[in-house]
Parts: structure tokens; sequence; C-alpha cells
């Protein structure tokens, strides 16, 4: 839960600082889909960043930890996280 916890408080920082607060769609999507697609799907959008292959190998890592909790609780932290985005693009 303490990931889950980190991911809605970096969300947060980054959609709803005061030097822009519009949500990259980017970042939305791939916040979206470390929540909710099943792995190989996820890698197939974090390629779509120009990083080095280390940055996709630990984004990788993180995704096997969210998915070891139930999709009914990363269906509800994507529900706070869209109401994030929603708030921060007002």
């Amino acid at each position: 839960m303490k990931l889950a916890l980190s991911l809605l408080l970096v969300t947060l920082a980054l959609c709803c600082s005061d030097a822009n607060a519009k949500v990259c769609p980017a970042l939305h999507n791939e916040a979206r889909s470390s929540l909710l697609d099943i792995k190989p799907l996820f890698y197939s959008i974090l390629k779509t960043f120009s990083a080095p292959e280390p940055a996709y190998q630990s984004t990788m890592a993180v995704k096997y930890c969210i998915d070891r909790m139930s999709f009914s609780d990363r269906h509800k932290i994507y529900d706070v996280m869209e109401a994030l985005v929603d708030k921060c693009n007002e």
C-alpha cells in the first residue's frame, strides 16, 4: 500500500504543480497502464519514451510490485488518479 500512496503523491505533484497544471497525456497514459494493463502492453507503452534500458527494467520491477495488488485495489487507485487529473485539467 505504501507503493500506491507514493504513486498517488508523485502523480499529484506532477499534475498540480504551479508551473503547469495540465496533465501530460503521455504521463496519464503511462500511469493508467502501470495500474491496469498487463506487462507486455505496459512495456510497449514504455518503449515510446526514449530512455536507457535500466530505466525500463526498473519501471517493470515497479510494475511487478503493482501487479501483486488486487485488481480492485488498483482500480480504486486509478479512480483517485482520474479525479486528480480532472481537477488539475480544469
